[in-house]
């Protein structure tokens, strides 16, 4: 399957979310696919402290947390010794030309092959995470260790539910990499997994769920 992306035009209304750094466009004629333009200076919240004299004083700075990830998803992709549609990551795949600028080419996690699918914070809104989907959300994180990615900001809002090969998955779209000026958890296993631990235990806290750390496992309460 090959695609052409030339001549890349998004409007308005093909924007669907935006987080800290990016914004997030889908198109009609690629449905397979979702489109991430880094924010410009300008459109940068203003931040203090080091990171914000980094922003201020070297522009290229914006563009670190791509650099971070596209280094995590090569190194994963290339050290896996597993099925890489196992990957707990969504795929990315380059970049191309638009009437926005460069974009960032990743997969769409999707249930119906169509919309983008429900975050674990939708899910748990609306009842949606059962005790089949809180078993794919412990096989997210066991495999967010099996492959070792360094992550930086895993929470309920990047945590989507798609599908692959038909089955149903728990696939982080932000929040992978080591963005950290001294990047001790590219080198170190145990820092990934006791900061991942650490992200968990946020993370259960706003899902009403109990995140054990001896058994890096989500539970009821």
């Amino acid at each position: 399957m090959s695609f052409d992306f030339s001549g890349l035009t998004f409007k308005h209304d093909d924007l669907v979310s935006q987080g800290g750094e990016r914004f997030v466009y889908t198109h009609s004629d690629y449905t397979h696919f979702v489109f991430k333009r880094q924010k410009q200076l300008a459109e940068l919240e203003r931040k203090s402290g080091m990171k914000g004299w980094m922003l201020r004083n070297f522009p290229d700075f914006t563009n670190r947390i791509i650099k971070k990830e596209y280094r995590a998803y090569v190194d994963t992709c290339l050290a896996a010794y597993d099925d890489l549609e196992k990957l707990p990551v969504s795929k990315i795949f380059g970049f191309a030309q638009s009437n926005i600028g460069v974009v960032q080419i990743a997969e769409k996690v999707t249930l119906d092959g169509t919309s983008i699918g429900p975050t674990l914070s939708q899910l748990h809104r609306t009842g949606g995470l059962s005790a089949e989907r809180l078993d794919l959300l412990n096989e997210f994180v066991a495999l967010l260790i099996r492959f070792n990615i360094p992550t930086n900001d895993v929470s309920a809002q990047n945590v989507v539910l798609g599908r692959r090969r038909g089955l149903e998955k728990f696939i982080c779209v932000d929040g992978f990499g080591d963005i950290h000026l001294v990047p001790v958890r590219t080198y170190s296993a145990r820092v990934r997994r006791d900061m991942l631990a650490e992200r968990m235990q946020k993370m259960a806290r706003n899902l009403d769920l109990r995140f054990d750390k001896a058994l890096f496992a989500f539970s009821r309460q």
